[in-house]
Order: C-alpha cells, then sequence, then structure tokens
C-alpha cells in the first residue's frame, strides 16, 4: 500500500495534494498519520481487551 501510495505521490507530482504538502512529501504525511491513528486504536483495544489492575493479596 505505502508503495503504490509513493509511486502515485512520485508520478503525480504537485498534483497530489494533502493538508498542503505537495508530491511524496504527502505521501510520507499520509503513512504518518496512518500509523499513529493504528497505534491509537491498537492501544484503545488492548486496554479495553485486559482486565484491571488488582494487588494481590495473600494470606
Amino acid at each position: 500500500m505505502a508503495g503504490n501510495l509513493f509511486t502515485y505521490a512520485e508520478n503525480a507530482g504537485s498534483a497530489f495534494r494533502f493538508l498542503g504538502f505537495d508530491g511524496k512529501p504527502a505521501g510520507y504525511f499520509i503513512m504518518f498519520c496512518f500509523c499513529g491513528l493504528a497505534y491509537l486504536i491498537a492501544w484503545s483495544i488492548m486496554k479495553a481487551l485486559v482486565p484491571k489492575y488488582k494487588p494481590i493479596v495473600t494470606d
């Protein structure tokens, strides 16, 4: 996916724009946004699935 995005961005040149970035930097910005969002989603899922912390009580 990333390779196709960068190839397209390089071939499109300044016609490929995303949030003020042109060409290949726009592709990098999209990938960094995607990775940052994926990290936050994964962290949220892990927090939801891991049980709450409870101290170990020994008798």
